[in-house]
């Protein structure tokens, strides 16, 4: 049992269930811990939620999963502005607003904003903003310069939202002004206030801007010499930028000269205020200065934003001469103190002229690290621009590249690459003329792969395209593969309110399966292993979707043929493939249907597990009258306990304490007929020198009963509990623990 009075109990089937279990993670219920006895913090429930929520949230950004990210995100603030602990807040606006040491040159909240469509998901990112703004209020004077530049960010954020509304910018920015007033040292005040200066320029606020400015300049004044100097020339750099943006280039270039001469830092100024010549329409001014910059990295920089305004005013040959100029610099490479950084811009340059091939070219031969991702763009730009010749010549070419690998693995792993550029050209064509190639690679791609461009081709609205792109695949020896993506596109065309014509197709699916089977197992006599999965692996294919589409009366028919013919419901153990039907139906997080197969599993440790994973998964979705009746079905008292417990829970999270409380009577009741030790431990290794604590023995279920009916404000209860503990110190623990919750 968990004995740390530092630690959390998670009292979940992941807790006792084996690996099948652990692959499909299902609803938790928590029970307040020793954790909180130990600080008595009525925050550290609410702290770990929000941990586990956040880690979501930053999980699905690094997997480019932006609509989960954002709603995670959302889940994580709504939990954090709850939070008394004002240190906690301003750690999570500084890890989401302010800081770009992850990796990656931007901020989370940029990086989750700049691939999706703004003015699409305008509502939930306002939202969001809102959510980031109230949490910013309530942070503390101590805390005030995380405050003051999470406030400016938050300004400039509503901003690129809504550039014609600026209403909800000033707000923000006249905060972040009154929290810099409890700023301590003059650096950090410096450093903040040029946050919001550039924010104010960014809103066209020139007065306000230029006010904020000149409280800069002061702070900066009092910056005690030779102490923080390489950011206070970097707050310099700033300044200078900013009054150029605001249109005031004498004050500019005069605080740009106070910088060392011809350094890295003075030519960043410089071509901040080249940017602001071209911004105001000066491009005589921006060509005589940006000639004048002396890093050569700002001045390929400055002489490719005077390309890009001259392309934009209609005067190619201005634009030629200075793009010419910045290759010319560029070569060779190097000569650059960063390369790939000049070079990628470069390449980002040519495409913003209209000049592909040039893009192209400069990305093969030049890029090392960004290859793969800026070559990405370019061809996306080809495909954007009706050039679809060149992107299957390039795919093609690519191909042709991979079939030269002679690690199997590797070839693998690029064409994953290849078909997620596939993907963003809807070059779905072309895997279909180059299938006999792509097939050879290595087996074939994964299955989930292929789903993957089914789906995404049927999602750009091409469903009929897509089932004659699908039905002309030659897969006869993948004929699950060829139901698969046929269902994965009906589903995509039902989304899309073709509900008929997707139930069409479904059918047609469903009445080729006993065809698909009998020619598979003719073809292929000696496959006894794929051969007897072939037909409940289609079914299971069909039947997930027509739960996903809200049609569980087509679906339950096929999971009892399902539950017939598939050896992991009838011949049930651990292991095995990783697509077998109940993970299908867990990982679709259709969890009716992963009850039906649960409750068809043959008796076993298997049928105990799938049940208390499924049970408990419904809980998500509140399905308590589902979820209930599985207790009884449960053989093992812990486990019964445990869904009990969990269920308790849920009615919690719900305030449904009414319905909470005979549940988790009925949890105690079940928990004291649990066998063994009160407290026991699983040894492992071969001397069995590593122990580790159960958290599914008497002891610890009990202890998460009594802090259950704590959190439930039910002390008499809870105190009863406690008193079935045999443990001494483990009974004054947790007597502790019920204390503290009952008084928080």
């Amino acid at each position: 049992m968990i004995r740390s009075i530092q630690s959390a109990l998670l009292l979940s089937v992941l807790a006792i269930a084996p690996l099948e279990n652990i692959l499909n993670p299902a609803y938790s219920a928590f029970a307040q811990t020793p954790a909180v006895a130990a600080t008595c913090d009525a925050n550290v429930p609410l702290q770990n939620q929000l941990g586990m929520i956040e880690e979501q949230a930053r999980s699905a950004l690094e997997q480019s999963n932006q609509a989960e990210a954002l709603q995670s995100l959302q889940e994580a603030l709504a939990i954090a502005v709850q939070l008394q602990n004002t240190r906690l807040q301003t750690e999570l606006l500084q890890r989401w607003l302010l800081d770009n040491n992850e990796g990656y040159p931007t901020t989370r909240w940029q990086r989750l904003t700049q691939n999706i469509d703004q003015q699409d998901q305008s509502a939930q990112l306002q939202t969001i903003l809102g959510q980031f703004l109230q949490i910013a209020n309530r942070i503390t004077t101590s805390h005030s310069f995380i405050k003051t530049r999470s406030l400016a960010a938050i300004a400039r954020h509503y901003a690129a939202l809504e550039p014609s509304q600026t209403q909800q910018s000033v707000q923000a920015l006249e905060q972040a002004r009154q929290a810099a007033r409890f700023i301590r040292g003059e650096v950090f005040t410096a450093n903040a206030l040029i946050d919001v200066a550039e924010s104010y320029a960014l809103i066209d606020d020139t007065t306000s801007a230029q006010t904020v400015l000149t409280q800069v300049e002061q702070a900066v004044q009092q910056i005690p010499p030779n102490t923080s100097e390489p950011l206070k020339l970097v707050i310099i750099q700033r300044m200078a930028t900013t009054y150029a943006q605001i249109g005031d280039f004498t004050t500019a270039r005069q605080i740009a000269d106070r910088l060392p001469a011809q350094s890295e830092i003075q030519s960043f100024a410089l071509q901040g205020i080249v940017e602001g010549y071209i911004a105001a329409g000066d491009l005589p001014q921006a060509e005589a200065l940006a000639q004048s910059i002396s890093a050569i990295t700002h001045r390929i920089r400055a002489f490719e934003k005077l390309a890009i305004a001259y392309h934009n005013t209609n005067h190619p040959a201005k634009a030629e001469q200075w793009i010419s100029q910045a290759r010319q610099l560029a070569e060779p490479s190097t000569s650059l103190p960063n390369p790939e950084f000049t070079l990628r811009n470069l390449v980002e340059t040519y495409l913003q002229l209209g000049q592909r091939d040039e893009a192209l070219q400069l990305a093969q031969t030049s890029l090392t690290s960004s290859r793969q991702e800026v070559t990405k763009s370019v061809i996306l730009a080809f495909s954007q621009a009706g050039q679809n010749d060149v992107v299957e010549s390039w795919l093609s070419e690519q191909l042709s590249y991979i079939e030269t690998f002679p690690d199997a693995w590797e070839q693998s792993l690029y064409l994953g690459d290849l078909f997620q550029v596939a993907i963003a050209t809807q070059q779905f064509e072309w895997i279909g003329k180059e299938w006999s190639r792509i097939a050879a690679i290595n087996y074939g791609p994964q299955d989930q792969q292929m789903v993957e461009i089914a789906s995404a081709y049927a999602a750009s609205g091409q469903h009929i395209e897509a089932a004659e792109w699908a039905q002309q695949l030659p897969l006869a020896n993948r004929p699950v593969l060829r139901v698969r993506l046929l269902t994965a596109i009906a589903l995509k065309a039902h989304q899309a309110g073709e509900t008929s014509w997707a139930n069409d197709l479904l059918q047609q699916t469903l009445q080729s399966v006993d065809s698909l089977t009998t020619t598979y197992q003719r073809q292929f006599p000696e496959d006894l292993t794929q051969g007897p999965l072939v037909k409940p692996s289609a079914l299971t294919a069909i039947a997930v979707v027509y739960s996903q589409t809200g049609q569980t009366d087509l679906m339950r028919p096929l999971l009892q043929q399902v539950s017939q013919l598939d050896q992991s419901i009838t011949n049930p153990t651990f292991g095995g493939p990783v697509d077998q039907p109940f993970s299908v139906f867990m990982d679709a997080k259709q969890y009716v249907g992963a009850l039906q197969l649960a409750q068809a599993t043959a008796e076993s440790e298997v049928r105990q597990s799938r049940l208390q994973t499924s049970a408990t998964a419904l809980l998500q979705q509140d399905r308590f009258d589902l979820a209930l009746p599985v207790v009884d079905q449960l053989t093992q008292a812990n486990g019964k306990t445990q869904l009990l417990l969990a269920i308790a829970q849920r009615y919690s999270d719900l305030q449904q304490v009414d319905a909470a409380l005979p549940i988790l009577d009925r949890a105690f009741q079940v928990a004291q007929t649990i066998p063994g030790e009160e407290s026991e431990v699983d040894r492992f290794g071969t001397d069995g020198l590593t122990v580790i604590d159960r958290t599914n023995d008497r002891g610890s279920l009990l202890e998460a009963i009594a802090l259950q009916y704590a959190q439930l404000g039910q002390g008499d209860r809870a105190r009863q509990v406690v008193n079935r503990l045999q443990e001494a110190r483990l009974r004054e623990q947790v007597m502790q623990s019920i204390q503290c919750v009952l008084r928080s």
